[in-house]
């Protein structure tokens, strides 16, 4: 193994939360995942890592979860990257949890991504991207969107990514997490059986008015086919986009496999109005989020 040398006492990065503007299930595929085809967008919900040198081994440190241990995703990224990078040296991580758990919002795949970037910026290794999705893959389908970050369309179980220009204009979104997340496993246990088709109509339409950069149009073309699955294990979930669309949002959705739905608005202004309104009136929080863009826009700080 390579002697561990650190080319910095101190990485702080950020961890993006995601919504799924599109998600379309298209079958069970023989490894027991299912196929999927998704439009993934970044927003600027963070949790918040520090990630330092150590001598030996991995330490992960979380206040708000003093339980989580060597099975948490983020541990299991600093493993990885030493197993992978052949370096003999070990990281103390600070984990500062922003992004509610159990969200649909990709919390614990983002961090994994953010320990593996910011594992590479202390010890000074520049490895292909291909190479840091691939590790990536292997710790969860999401985590190799957050390697990048900003808008993406997803394939496979949602690990083969590619990449799109940012949505250019004025977007906000109301993220609504409900006080309790949903089973994964269990939401997808009721999507029916079904055929792969290779193609879904509706995420062509929802390219088309991404790339047209109409949001009154994308706002409508959303969709999600777990929605159904999910909000028959928590119809409050139901209540909620219903109460989100009530309340202005040009569109309103399910992200991913629940418990948060979310609402985007065409300004701050009628995010804000929004919020006011329904404050007290629906269960959990509501976030204000903007899109972010790609990562080497806002991605690691090195100290």
């Amino acid at each position: 193994m390579s002697p561990a040398v650190p080319v910095c006492s101190e990485v702080r990065i950020l961890a993006p939360a995601k919504i799924n503007l599109g998600l379309a299930v298209l079958g069970r595929r023989a490894d027991g995942y299912h196929e999927l085809h998704t439009l993934f967008q970044a927003v600027s919900l963070s949790d918040r890592l520090v990630v330092r040198p150590a001598r030996r081994g991995v330490a992960l440190r979380c206040p708000a979860l003093p339980e989580l241990g060597a099975e948490n995703l983020a541990h299991r990224a600093a493993r990885l990257f030493f197993d992978e990078s052949g370096i003999d040296g070990g990281v103390r991580i600070d984990l500062e949890k922003r992004i509610p758990h159990g969200g649909g919002l990709g919390g614990g795949s983002s961090d994994a991504a953010a320990v593996l970037l910011g594992c590479c910026r202390l010890y000074g290794l520049r490895p292909a991207r291909e190479i840091l999705r691939g590790w990536a893959a292997r710790l969860g389908s999401d985590v190799p969107f957050f390697i990048d970050g900003g808008a993406a369309i997803g394939s496979g179980r949602g690990e083969l990514l590619e990449p799109l220009p940012p949505f250019t204009g004025q977007v906000a979104a109301l993220v609504n997490v409900a006080p309790a997340g949903l089973s994964t496993a269990a939401v997808y246990g009721r999507v029916p059986p079904g055929r792969l088709t290779g193609t879904n109509r509706k995420l062509t339409m929802l390219l088309a008015c991404w790339r047209d950069k109409d949001l009154r149009r994308l706002s409508k073309a959303l969709f999600n086919d777990l929605e159904g699955p999910a909000f028959g294990l928590a119809p409050g979930l139901a209540e909620v986009k219903a109460a989100l669309f009530a309340a202005g949002a040009g569109g309103a959705l399910l992200c991913g496999s629940g418990s948060s739905v979310f609402g985007l608005f065409d300004s701050d202004g009628a995010a804000d109005r929004a919020r006011a309104a329904l404050r007290g009136h629906i269960p959990g929080r509501l976030i204000k989020v903007h899109f972010l863009p790609a990562r080497q826009r806002w991605g690691v700080v090195k100290r």
